[in-house]
């Protein structure tokens, strides 16, 4: 089912698709989407095989999903569709999360997982975080309780930093930066100038042998410093 509004905004919105078989959650999303400066929700759908029509037609930005779906598991619909749109933006959401879902959402490329649990206003600020180019993987429900095996896909010999390279501000500051809060959040957080923030990430970014806030927060889910 189409559906859209306009933003007001010069830039070209993010042109998103959800694909969720529970019309009053759908409705929601769709609610919780309207509050997200930026965003076009171009079409909506319950299924799978729908969603991924839908997905090779309209070529959107993003796309947010069920992990359980009536014909498919969410996962599935990321495996057909990643090689096809490389650079699409996945978040996906569940009322039944599993321990191990963050590292196999990652190896697949999926930016952002959200626990149907959380209130409209948490679901927006993760939907923006993820749109912005971060990474947000929360639950209210214990996701990632029960310890990660370290097997995510980190560049170069990363996976070898220890996070003991960092002092504890920095360690405090690389794990803010994943949890998907900007330069100015997170200096509003901890009492810091947006430039000494600004500092401190380069400082990290050199130490770690990274380039961007994916390849930090892979980093710091791999030393088990976020959920």
């Amino acid at each position: 089912m189409p559906s859209s509004k306009s933003t007001g905004s010069s830039s070209p919105a993010v042109r998103v698709v959800l694909i969720e078989d529970d019309p009053v959650y759908r409705q929601f999303v769709r609610q919780v989407l309207k509050k997200v400066d930026g965003v076009e929700l171009i079409a909506e759908c319950s299924t799978g095989t729908e969603g991924v029509e839908i997905c090779r037609r309209e070529r959107p930005e993003a796309l947010l999903l069920d992990l359980v779906l009536p014909d498919q598991q969410g996962v599935d619909v990321v495996k057909t569709l990643r090689p096809e749109l490389p650079d699409l933006i996945v978040m996906l959401m569940t009322a039944h999360p599993r321990s191990d879902l963050p590292r196999e959402l990652l190896k697949l490329g999926v930016q952002g997982f959200a626990d149907k649990t959380a209130t409209s206003t948490d679901l927006a600020k993760t939907i923006r975080g993820v749109l912005a180019g971060g990474i947000s993987y929360t639950s209210n429900a214990g996701l990632a309780r029960p310890p990660l095996e370290p097997v995510i896909s980190l560049p170069g010999n990363a996976e070898n930093i220890k996070p003991e390279i960092l002092t504890v501000r920095e360690r405090e500051i690389a794990t803010l930066v994943a949890a998907a809060m900007s330069s100015k959040e997170v200096a509003a957080k901890l009492g810091l100038s947006t430039r000494t923030v600004e500092k401190h990430r380069a400082n990290i970014y050199a130490k770690l042998g990274v380039r961007d806030v994916v390849g930090l927060t892979r980093w710091c889910i791999f030393h088990r410093m976020v959920l």
